[in-house]
């Protein structure tokens, strides 16, 4: 992922990649087959400053978390989610 893309406040312009943007933003995740499960809470970077995880809540009441790849999660700035792939 070094060498993503970014715009001059230091986001990630990448459309297959989880922006650090969506840190407490709590947009909704979904699996593959359009169920969802969780909301994004916070992201993870590595020493670049580039997107490695996203830690989302799960469960009835959110009360486990999870980490996620951001490589296996699309974003949808516009419907506020992530869909794994």
């Amino acid at each position: 992922m070094s060498g993503m893309p970014k715009t001059s406040n230091g986001s990630v312009t990448r459309r297959d990649a989880a922006p650090p943007s969506i840190s407490g933003s709590r947009y909704a995740v979904y699996d593959p087959l359009g169920q969802k499960i969780g909301r994004a809470e916070k992201v993870f970077v590595n020493w670049n400053e580039e997107p490695e995880y996203v830690r989302v809540r799960i469960g009835f009441f959110g009360l486990k978390s999870v980490l996620i790849p951001v490589q296996l999660a699309e974003v949808d700035d516009e419907r506020r989610m992530l869909v794994l792939k």
